[in-house]
């Protein structure tokens, strides 16, 4: 959280201004006191009020978009890993092995696009289906909790897509060491059923290098956020400061403003640290021996 913002600012700052990376750096201390602490990015123009309060008010979407895409990836995935491991090599398995390698090998602004350009209840030419996502569908919680669902869980799966596959193959291959371990066997002896012994023994041990995983590709989550935001016009941080980045605001005023690319710097850190702490409390809490 400091030190991706700070590098950001000295770096950036002297290649824009065309000062020293020292005297920039001078600067520093100043900058972390009077605006990283405070939000205090300056006024913004364009959205007439100052960028931290632009900030504050469209965060929640941002936030939405992660958490909904995380819990959507982690819940397919560990589902998927759970049938995998326990049938390794069946039709089910190999079916999931190539669902999974589309997953991951799909980028998600193409997903997006087809779903919008097929599917969508407003543009799709194929088949509009009610209760999808659309372009410009947002609609905020407090407003309309189902039109909010309706405009957020299409995107939620868009992003869950190769975190999905990711967990699924790491769920599969973490079931298939726990399987043989002593736990597991004796487990099986005492006459519990293999279901019961799969999802109750076997996967709470194969659990800790999941959530390692998970924590590890938030940085990546975040990054789809982004274009996830722009192809549903999502008012996420993310969209309405990259518009206010390349539209411009007039002759005065730059094209791409240090202030702006700060304010998302460290709502992208500060996603990306709550994230993996989350992650790691969570990894700790299931694992013992992450604790050492």
């Amino acid at each position: 959280m400091l030190v991706t913002p700070s590098l950001t600012f000295v770096l950036f700052g002297s290649l824009r201004e065309g000062v020293s990376v020292t005297d920039k750096a001078s600067q520093l201390p100043g900058y972390l006191s009077d605006t990283f602490l405070h939000l205090d990015f300056g006024y913004a123009p364009r959205f007439h009020e100052p960028r931290g309060q632009v900030l504050l008010d469209t965060m929640p979407v941002d936030i939405a978009l992660l958490i909904g895409s995380l819990v959507c990836g982690v819940a397919i995935g560990l589902a998927a890993g759970l049938v995998g491991g326990a049938r390794r090599r069946s039709a089910a398995d190999r079916a999931l092995a190539v669902g999974s390698a589309i997953g991951m090998s799909m980028p998600v602004y193409w997903f997006s696009s087809i779903v919008l350009v097929l599917f969508a209840p407003q543009s799709g030419y194929l088949l509009q289906i009610p209760f999808l996502s659309w372009y410009g569908g947002y609609v905020p919680f407090a407003h309309s909790p189902l039109r909010w669902l309706q405009s957020l869980w299409v995107p939620w799966l868009v992003l869950a897509a190769p975190l999905a596959a990711m967990v699924y193959r790491m769920t599969r291959a973490s079931l298939a060491e726990v399987l043989s371990e002593d736990f597991v066997r004796t487990a099986r002896a005492k006459g519990l059923r293999e279901r019961i012994v799969v999802r109750r023994h076997a996967l709470r041990a194969a659990l800790s290098p999941v959530i390692g995983l998970v924590s590890v590709n938030v940085a990546l989550l975040v990054t789809n956020v982004i274009v996830i935001e722009r192809a549903f016009n999502l008012p996420g941080f993310f969209r309405v400061a990259s518009i206010g980045q390349f539209n411009g605001l007039d002759d005065k005023e730059p094209h791409i403003s240090l202030a702006d690319v700060q304010a998302l710097i460290v709502e992208a850190s500060l996603l990306i640290a709550l994230t993996m702490f989350v992650a790691d409390v969570l990894r700790a809490k299931l694992d013992p021996r992450a604790r050492m």
